[in-house]
């Protein structure tokens, strides 16, 4: 492995003073390093030469690739040092340092061979973490561009490194938190070069990991054991490469189960035709859950949280659900009610609680379908939770959660009507009706709702109204004589009770509509 002049100082032992004098190029290009031999006559690019200052030249051409060693005091140094980068070790003679430097190469070799194994075998990122943590000495972790934890190594149980950690599954940012997270992420978030920052408490060494413009994640180095380097520059970007590699290949190996599904029901809700491999899939998930349908929309206050985090905040929430972003306006859940159901075999309470704690911090909504258990119809099951979240939240925007059945007889009334207005489709003998309200204290369309929602009693209806029974009657046959239909047949009733259903929903919405 090719290192830095910077790399070789931050390594060399305290105890051997070295100091960097001139411009150290940036990238690992060095080459191992070889003695200077009084017969040389020109120091070459990427090549780094140990000598005793005692034993050089006096007459070299100096490439300003190349980097000089040089061993004591330093009196003859200005010469190099301003035309190459020139470390002064004062402090060691010759071979002691040139056999020094060699074991920095070997321990850098070793770690890249490995690394190279590891991403030709599974590409296993917490592997390569862990392989790497000799050279950072600090804890490591990589996140994927939605905001989910692909690894990471700490030297111990009782370490803190969990400014990150928290966006995996075992554990997760507080909404709050990672909008201070993304506060100092936001404008940093293109980067192609490694950048510091104070994130969350602990300073923190970040390298986006981009590939053809996509980013893919970051690669972070917790400062909670070693200080920083210079060099944890150049080591970081070189890993960070390899782990953009890792992330690459994964995407080649063949996808576990739930990436599998979660790919397939995206494809379902999005009407995409699925092949025989994957309806086999389906069909064997059929026979262990039964789920809902979530639909999540984000309110304004945090409107910048990335979707991804909020899917990872559902599946935690609820294990065994396949959550994922939805036309990059909203999430789309399939959760598992098996586990949430009581002893009744009912599920919805604990599943409001829970989802009302997981999205009101987020100024979220959600409206949930009904249960399933045939997955190829995740796509109905989607637009039934998606018409509950429009209908709950125009019905009750003081919630949060909207369940299917509460809202159901308000989206099938809106459904029949479609965009016409309910007085559109009043016929002549129900226009009638609405005259007279138009001109009288006394509704006679109030009256005839009334009626058909008592299933035409007019004992109920008396008692709801607050009249007597023989002023309802009277009050009734003259709105069967303006509306000029048979209130014995059925038909007649539904459709009325339709029409005066959507005009009472119209006027208790009213500028919510609009």
């Amino acid at each position: 492995m090719k290192l830095s002049a910077q790399v070789i100082v931050d390594n060399l032992p305290s105890s051997y003073g070295a100091r960097l004098l001139g411009a150290p190029r940036n990238g690992l290009t060095l080459q191992r390093p070889e003695l200077l031999e009084r017969s040389c006559r020109e120091l070459r690019d990427n090549h780094l030469y140990v000598v005793s200052e005692d034993r050089l030249p006096h007459h070299l051409s100096v490439r300003p690739g190349a980097v000089l060693v040089s061993i004591g005091p330093g009196t003859r140094l200005r010469y190099f040092a301003e035309r190459c980068c020139v470390i002064q070790v004062p402090n060691s003679d010759i071979y002691a340092t040139f056999n020094e430097i060699q074991r920095i190469y070997d321990r850098h070799d070793a770690w890249e061979t490995v690394l190279g194994e590891i991403i030709n075998d599974d590409a296993d990122i917490n592997t390569m973490l862990e392989c790497s943590a000799p050279i950072f000495d600090n804890p490591l972790s990589v996140i994927d561009s939605q905001f989910r934890y692909l690894g990471r190594w700490e030297r111990d149980e009782t370490s803190d490194a969990s400014a990150l950690a928290g966006l995996g599954a075992s554990a997760i940012l507080d909404p709050n938190d990672f909008e201070r997270y993304l506060t100092h992420r936001e404008l940093e978030m293109d980067l192609a070069e490694p950048f510091l920052l104070e994130l969350l408490g602990t300073t923190t060494l970040n390298t986006n990991l981009i590939d053809a413009g996509e980013y893919l994640g970051c690669f972070t180095v917790y400062y909670e054991r070693r200080p920083w380097r210079e060099s944890d520059y150049q080591l970081a970007d070189y890993l960070a490469c390899l782990l953009v590699r890792a992330i690459r290949r994964q995407s080649q190996l063949p996808e576990s189960t739930s990436t599998s599904l979660r790919r397939i029901l995206m494809d379902l809700v999005d009407e995409i035709p699925l092949d025989n491999m994957e309806r086999t899939l389906l069909d064997a998930q059929h026979e262990e859950c039964r789920y809902v349908c979530v639909r999540i929309r984000l309110g304004h206050r945090l409107n910048r949280l990335p979707i991804g985090y909020v899917c990872t905040m559902v599946e935690r929430a609820f294990p065994h659900s396949i959550a994922f972003e939805h036309h990059r306006i909203s999430v789309v859940a399939f959760i598992d009610i098996s586990p949430l159901m009581d002893e009744g075999g009912s599920y919805q309470h604990q599943l409001v609680s829970t989802l009302e704690g997981l999205i009101e911090p987020l100024s979220a909504r959600a409206g949930v379908s009904e249960p399933m258990s045939d997955l190829s119809r995740a796509r109905l099951y989607f637009l039934q939770a998606s018409s509950t979240l429009e209908n709950g939240s125009l019905a009750n925007p003081e919630r949060s959660v909207y369940l299917c059945q509460d809202y159901a007889l308000m989206g099938m009334v809106f459904n029949a009507l479609g965009d016409l207005p309910p007085d559109m489709l009043f016929s002549e003998g129900l226009r009638r009706l609405q005259r007279h309200d138009e001109q009288s204290q006394t509704s006679y369309l109030l009256t005839l709702s009334t009626l058909l929602d008592n299933a035409m009693s007019i004992t109920k209806t008396a008692r709801e109204l607050y009249v007597h029974r023989s002023t309802l009657i009277e009050r009734v046959n003259r709105i069967k004589r303006e509306l000029g239909e048979d209130l014995d047949d059925p038909d007649v009733r539904l459709r009325l009770q339709i029409l005066l259903k959507a005009r009472a929903i119209r006027a208790e919405l009213g500028d919510r509509l609009s």
